[in-house]
């Protein structure tokens, strides 16, 4: 598979709360053969928004980590995702689906049905 992942928010929470520790453990897999991590901005917004202070440590440590890059939500994008949207409102899922195909890697979540519905060419990698 390729060395790199798109973490959408399911992700990103299973990082904060290390709920399953899958998302952990495949973060570190990425980063530590080379691969790279992808955080849309959009996404780790979401997840900061209902996580407790307790746990942004663990997404300030994440973000901050090399090879970890937030992909920050631009104008210059905003078409691109609004085309990938095609009236959704799911502003997040839109920018994770903008990131996997400019990254060619796959979005680790739990809601890769409901991605795939937006393009069903991404590749998910699914948490347990």
């Amino acid at each position: 598979m390729l060395p790199g992942r798109v973490l959408d928010v399911s992700a990103l929470i299973d990082i904060a709360v290390a709920k399953t520790k899958y998302a952990r453990a495949v973060t570190a897999t990425c980063l530590s053969s080379g691969g790279g991590i992808c955080v849309p901005a959009t996404a780790l917004a979401a997840v900061y928004s209902i996580a407790p202070l307790s746990t942004q440590v663990e997404l300030f440590e994440l973000v901050s980590t090399p090879g970890v890059k937030v992909d920050d939500f631009t104008s210059g994008k905003v078409g691109d995702i609004a085309e990938i949207l095609d009236g959704s409102r799911d502003v997040t899922a839109g920018h994770v689906i903008w990131c996997a195909r400019n990254t060619r890697w796959p979005i680790l979540t739990d809601r890769g049905e409901q991605l795939t519905v937006y393009d069903p060419h991404v590749m998910i990698d699914s948490l347990p």
